[in-house]
């Protein structure tokens, strides 16, 4: 790529991000690995041809991230974090997701086929962090994936692992 063309795609990239925040503010998404945040990769995902994932800063307001089980999930920002986990297998099954909320209250959701299997309810404060181990076990069924929602308020600080069955 030459040096004219090399800026107009960063100026083009630049503009759609511009354009993106106006269009859908506040979209992030929960990196399993670094904890990163990507505002608008997922909206930028479709033209350039990547997935896009990041840090939760805002929770991910669009499609969910989609990641295998074993793989743990961090997130620093408020709003509603929304992962999709493979399991490898339908319902019926059980597994463990092990958690830690540090100090500002956050609740971790798991549903399974649109129907919620495990709830942690508001854990977690400059006290008593909220560490612990949720117990989920999953009816028979047609999915081979849950979802796991976490929400939290501003500067919330939260990790957790969902293990395979």
């Amino acid at each position: 790529m030459n040096h004219k063309s090399g800026k107009n795609f960063r100026l083009c990239i630049a503009a759609a991000t511009v354009a993106a925040s106006f269009v859908a503010p506040g979209i992030a998404s929960a990196d399993p690995i670094t904890g990163s945040l990507d505002i608008g990769s997922s909206i930028l995902g479709g033209i350039f041809g990547s997935t896009g994932s990041g840090g939760g800063g805002g929770g991910n307001q669009g499609a969910p991230t989609v990641q295998s089980c074993n793989a743990q999930t961090k997130s620093g920002g408020a709003g509603v974090t929304t992962t999709r986990y493979l399991m490898g297998r339908t319902g019926p099954m059980s597994f463990n997701l092990v958690y830690h909320t540090e100090n500002i209250p956050d609740r971790i959701v798991v549903t399974y086929q649109g129907r919620t299997v495990g709830d942690t309810g508001y854990v977690g404060d400059n006290i008593n962090e909220g560490q612990g181990t949720l117990r989920v076990r999953v009816p028979s069924g047609n999915d081979s994936s849950v979802v796991v929602q976490v929400t939290g308020p501003n500067d919330t600080e939260w990790h957790y692992t969902l293990y395979c069955p």
